[in-house]
Parts: C-alpha cells; structure tokens; sequence
C-alpha cells in the first residue's frame, strides 16, 4: 500500500525498516567499550569501570543525588534503613550524565540494543544497620527462559565509596547464564563490587546480586542505578508520567529516546498515529 507521502510497503519484512518521514532511526552514540571488558562481561556477567567520573562533576552529582533523596523503604526490599529516590530525570539535571554516559552508551549498544529504553533510575543511599538485601535478577519480572537473549543491562553508579564494610554490591559471577529455578545457595561463589567513588559496575539484567550489609555505624553507601531493556519490552518506571512532556522537551539527546520518544519499527511507541517527538515540539 502507499501512504500519503508515496512509501510503497510489499511485504511483512518492508515493516522492520524505518518508514518514519521526519524523525528517522537514530541509533545512541557512545564510546566503544574494551574487547577486555566485553570479555569479562560476557563471562562473569559484570564489568567494573573505573573513574568514569572526574572530581568536579562528582561533587556535583552526589549534591543533586542527596537532595533528592526521600524517606526509608517500605518494605525489606528497599529498605528499611535504606533511603530511595526514583525518576532522577524529572528532578536535577546534574544527573543527566549518568543515564547517557558515553561509556555507558557505547555498553548499552555493544550488548543490549543501538535504541534501549531507559527502564528505571533512582538513587539508593544505604544507612549504617542495614541488611543484606536479598538476591535477585533485575530482568527477573520478564518471566524469560534462562539463559537467552539479554534482555536488559543494569548499571550501579558508586557516589560513595563501596566497601565490604558498607554495603558493597554482592554479585554471584556467571551467574547470569544459570538457567530458570536456580538461585544463589551457600556453595555459589560471590564478591562484593568493592569501588572508588565515581566507578560504575555494569551487569547483565539477568546477573544475580544483592545490594550489601551495612554493617557500619557512622558511614552511608550512596549510589545511582540506571537499568535499561530493549525497545520492545516494558520499563519499571513509567517514564511518560514520571518525566513530564515539557521537561523531556529540554533534554539532550539521547535522552528522549531513552524516555520512549522513539518509534520501534514499525510503528511502536506512536502517539495518534505519529512519532512521539512531535510533542516535544508543543512543548518546546
């Protein structure tokens, strides 16, 4: 069939192109990660990069995360000496740099997708007395067989530095090629993701893990995650209402493709039958 503008469709396959007029597929533009690191990603499920934030941009960071920060959790899941914050996005700029990092960007398009979606963002400052969390898979509400395609990759940004004594991570490496009914017992080997402040730990959304103990009585472990999914699947936060339209309209790219301001060929994600960025130009 031909659209008003001519675009003559033959077949199912013609479908999986773009056939967007004005706002064509763009896929994020990052920095291509280390043959090194992919190695070990792929093996161990995880990569820790170091010092991707420099001294000035960190202050900054860890200023905004702390003045979003809310009351403890509401259950053992988050919390209860946990405290939390969710859509970063619609609340500090300074905090558009750890969604959309370049080094981030470049993982994001090695081994999840060239167009993710951003599946949820917020800070997690755990208090002195806190307790293990308790294992589990970030992608583990997808309900997919195991081991298979990824599915989603997580990101854990150290604001604070992580010890063993504060609450570092616990990750159980490999363990996200475990297949569907296995979880981490007493004979699975884990580690705590020591870092410096300003690393990031990236991890497959099927790793199993666990936020740390914190079995201090006078330190704080504050940290940022950003989880992302393919472009077909559904995300955590709901970012069209957590983000508003007019705030979405003043970010950067690739930050509204992050949001869902993206078409997945052939049409999914369209607003009346249009490309979602239009709103963004109402809104502008």
């Amino acid at each position: 069939m031909a659209d008003a503008e001519g675009l003559v469709l033959e077949n199912q396959d013609a479908l999986s192109g773009d056939i967007a007029s004005t706002y064509k597929k763009k896929a994020i533009d990052g920095v291509a990660p280390q043959a090194d690191a992919l190695a070990v990603f792929d093996r161990d499920g995880y990569v820790v990069l170091k010092g991707l934030l420099d001294p000035d941009r960190l202050r900054r960071v860890v200023a905004a995360t702390r003045a979003c920060l809310g009351p403890t959790g509401r259950n053992s899941f988050e919390g209860f000496r946990t405290q939390r914050a969710y859509a970063l996005l619609a609340k500090s700029r300074d905090l558009d740099i750890l969604a959309a990092h370049p080094q981030i960007l470049g993982f994001l398009k090695a081994r999840l997708h060239s167009e993710p979606l951003l599946s949820a963002f917020l800070a997690i400052n755990i208090r002195p007395g806190e307790d293990q969390q308790i294992p589990h898979y970030d992608d583990g509400f997808y309900n997919a067989p195991r081991p298979g395609p990824v599915q989603g990759l997580s990101v854990i940004w150290a604001l604070d530095p992580f010890s063993i004594e504060n609450g570092a991570t616990r990750v159980w490496p490999g363990s996200h090629l475990w297949p569907n009914g296995r979880e981490p017992g007493d004979a699975d080997a884990s580690i705590q993701a020591v870092m410096e402040a300003g690393d990031a730990i990236v991890f497959n959304g099927a790793l199993w893990h666990a936020g740390g103990a914190n079995t201090t009585t006078d330190q704080f472990r504050l940290a940022v995650t950003a989880q992302y999914c393919a472009p077909w699947l559904r995300t955590q936060e709901n970012m069209s209402l957590s983000v508003p339209p007019k705030t979405v309209a003043t970010l950067a790219d690739p930050l509204p493709s992050l949001l869902g301001y993206q078409i997945h060929p052939p049409f999914m994600g369209h607003v009346n039958g249009m490309h979602p960025r239009r709103l963004l130009e109402e809104k502008a």
